[in-house]
């Protein structure tokens, strides 16, 4: 008799284990459900990016979208998961008194152009660190844009083409930032291929303005991947000997194609590239709008709006990015 009570007793635990592996598979199997569901609500299929494997996934915003300053309201109404706005003071010397504020509080990338006697005699350090103390959290500083390695694009005075007095110049800001909110770094133009000469070591971040042109096309006129995940490639391993790190901070300070039929898949590759090449750090790109500067002017941009398709384009590459 105790035999069949011992039987019955281990038929019921049976069944027990038997129920709750039941109820588990039931579990499992309604959250991957759940889970296809907010993918597929979401606009994100196989045949489209994927998204990082969840164990990979950044705690973090992993690229911060943004457009120039005078753009940014008409930008976050297309684009609602943009989080950066790239903001140019222009005027020799000109220091603002407060960091800047936008509509939904936006990581803000400021260019300064201090000219080299003022910056480097500290004239100019008490409107700096004034500045400096009232940046908010993830703000960003850098000093005459473009100025580095590139063909003088914007035609700076000949003291600032003087490699060595630039990076004295980035050296002197980068001390000033320290210990505050603000990042500091420079940002350059073209291949990096003398970043050695220009850029400072250490800094917190490095940078170049990056546009569409005819080296990045393929035969028939597309975009070529290739082509552009190349220069960026060799733009990596300039900053990386730069910089003595492994994975220096990037910031694509500036991004675009005239050309409307390049445009999703410019900023699609650009982007893809941060997502496997820079160990999934937190990145900026700013793209750049000027109606003035499209492809019947002969420039690298173009006005905002751009076509649907690109609009669509970048609310979807902010969102899976965010």
């Amino acid at each position: 008799m105790m035999t069949d009570i011992a039987r019955v007793r281990r038929t019921r635990r049976s069944a027990r284990t038997v129920s709750w592996l039941g109820g588990l598979l039931a579990a499992l199997v309604t959250a991957a459900v759940v889970s296809a569901a907010v993918v597929s609500a979401a606009g994100v299929s196989a045949a489209g990016l994927s998204a990082a494997p969840a164990s990979a996934a950044p705690r973090h915003i992993r690229i911060a979208w943004g457009i120039n300053q005078n753009l940014w309201d008409q930008f976050l109404e297309k684009v609602p998961r943009a989080h950066a706005v790239r903001v140019f003071y222009n005027s020799r010397n000109h220091i603002p008194v407060h960091w800047p504020a936008f509509l939904k509080s936006p990581w803000v990338t400021m260019s300064l152009r201090p000219m080299p006697g003022p910056l480097l005699s500290g004239k100019l350090d008490a409107k700096l660190r004034r500045l400096i103390r009232s940046a908010p959290k993830h703000s960003q500083l850098t000093i005459w844009h473009e100025d580095a390695v590139g063909n003088n694009p914007l035609g700076y005075p000949s003291q600032l083409r003087d490699p060595a007095r630039y990076i004295r110049m980035q050296e002197h800001m980068e001390r000033l930032v320290k210990g505050s909110n603000v990042r500091f770094g420079t940002i350059g133009c073209g291949a990096m291929l003398q970043a050695e000469k220009w850029f400072a070591p250490h800094l917190d971040w490095y940078g170049y303005d990056f546009y569409d042109n005819k080296r990045y096309w393929n035969r028939d006129g597309t975009l070529s991947r290739t082509k552009v995940w190349r220069r960026m490639n060799g733009n990596f391993a300039a900053f990386r000997a730069v910089s003595g790190e492994r994975y220096p901070r990037i910031v694509i300070g500036e991004a675009n194609s005239p050309r409307n039929s390049h445009r999703a898949n410019w900023f699609t590759f650009v982007a893809r590239w941060f997502d496997t090449h820079d160990r999934r750090q937190p990145t900026r790109i700013l793209t750049f709008w000027h109606a003035s500067s499209g492809l019947p002017q002969g420039g690298l941009s173009g006005p905002w709006p751009p076509s649907k398709a690109v609009i669509r384009r970048l609310a979807y590459l902010a969102k899976l990015y965010s």
